[in-house]
């Protein structure tokens, strides 16, 4: 009896023992299950009448606030933000009067406290920054840029702002001030107050390839707070700097093997490990790994979107035939999203890019005012440019409806 007791206590151990060493295993060998984007459509909404509204980029302010940049008006429209929908309209600030100036770019801080504006004032004179205080809405400036500025960042840190000038050659050779100056790089130093932001440099841009200037689009300065990378469109490169060391003249940049890619947006990721890129000739998505010495940009990977579009978009497999515009990149848990807008196409589309060599077509969704494939033979014309992403929502600014979008990633429900 105690033989069999001792054998039957044993047995029941020795199960137990089993069973906890298998909860163990399970658990150190937990698997994060993969997430699909799925961007959907939340709402979309009107910003005026085409005279007056043409909005060209779009940030959240907070989760309950957005800002447009409105170049009919060079304005910042200010819009409500819930998770049903938009309410427009809620503030405005006027930047600026001029009457060849055009308002085009904005940023606004990690922080949520500092919006920057570049206003372009045509080819031949020079652009200028504003800095509004995202809470007040106190307007700072005007702080001269170099000609044609097109594109503006602010550093994680709030330390410094970026702004690339463009200085478009063919509209300075039609306004006969083609050998006034370069494209350039203006950098702010705004540590001091929004009120006493000072002139740290402005980098020219002076090579070429091909006889075509190095014209820069889109900015990024990464998580680091000291590199910049530019996408420099016309010569199909990225050029990079540190700003806490800033050049005489841009030295430092990479030709992409892509020589259509000619980019706009830019983006870099949370790990300062790549950079994705809005191809907007060639229309592919440039994934380039930061692996090169010093981190510099080198290995470089597509997603080639003509291969993975719906057929009821409105796009062209051609060159500028679908015109990807902003980009971004969205880090969520262990994987990497990249998301763009397409001009052509009135839309915006999500790629999971976690192996960067081998991009998948996540999901997309038409942005346009009204969604032109609901109708038989319908055409693309909102044309989407500006997005930005906050805690699972997107925003899309569509610049010739003229509209806002808001939309969701599947973790938002």
């Amino acid at each position: 009896m105690i033989k069999n007791l001792k054998i039957t206590v044993l047995i029941i151990f020795g199960l137990s023992a089993l069973f906890f060493n298998g909860c163990e295993d399970s658990s150190d060998e937990a698997v994060i299950p993969f997430v699909t984007f799925d961007i959907t459509l939340i709402d979309v909404k009107s910003s005026g009448n085409s005279d007056l509204s043409q909005p060209e980029l779009v940030r959240f302010v907070t989760s309950s606030e957005g800002v447009m940049v409105n170049s009919k008006t060079n304005s910042l429209d200010f819009f409500g933000i819930s998770g049903t929908g938009l309410t427009m309209g809620t503030n405005s600030i006027t930047l600026t009067d001029g009457a060849d100036s055009e308002a085009s770019s904005i940023d606004v801080s990690v922080d949520n406290s500092v919006i920057a504006a570049a206003v372009t004032n045509g080819a031949c004179s020079k652009g200028e920054l504003y800095l509004i205080d995202a809470t007040s809405k106190t307007k700072y400036g005007p702080y001269e840029l170099g000609y044609n500025p097109d594109a503006v960042d602010i550093a994680v840190d709030n330390q410094y702002v970026v702004v690339v000038n463009e200085f478009d050659y063919e509209d300075g050779l039609d306004g006969g001030c083609d050998s006034i100056g370069y494209p350039s790089v203006s950098i702010y130093d705004i540590s001091s107050g929004l009120g006493s932001a000072t002139l740290v440099k402005n980098i020219p841009i002076t090579h070429m390839v091909e006889g075509v200037f190095a014209e820069p689009e889109g900015v990024k300065i990464a998580p680091d707070g000291k590199t910049v990378f530019m996408t420099l469109q016309e010569t199909s490169e990225i050029g990079w700097f540190d700003i806490t060391n800033p050049p005489d003249t841009l030295v430092d940049r990479m030709a992409f093997s892509s020589r259509d890619h000619q980019p706009d947006g830019i983006w870099v990721n949370d790990a300062q490990t790549l950079i994705c890129t809005a191809g907007e000739i060639d229309g592919q998505i440039g994934i380039t790994l930061l692996d090169g010495s010093g981190n510099a940009p080198m290995t470089q990977y597509y997603a080639n979107l003509a291969s993975d579009l719906p057929a009821e978009w409105d796009w062209d497999d051609i060159n500028k035939g679908i015109e990807p515009e902003e980009i971004l990149i969205v880090d969520k848990d262990e994987q990497t999203f990249a998301m763009t807008t397409l001009q052509d196409a009135g839309a915006v589309v999500v790629y999971e890019i976690t192996d960067p060599a081998n991009p998948v077509y996540d999901s997309g969704a038409i942005t346009e005012l009204n969604n032109y494939t609901l109708e038989e033979g319908g055409v693309s014309s909102g044309e989407p440019e500006g997005l930005h992403y906050k805690d699972g929502f997107i925003l899309v600014a569509n610049t010739k409806d003229p509209s806002i979008a808001l939309l969701k990633a599947s973790w938002v429900d």
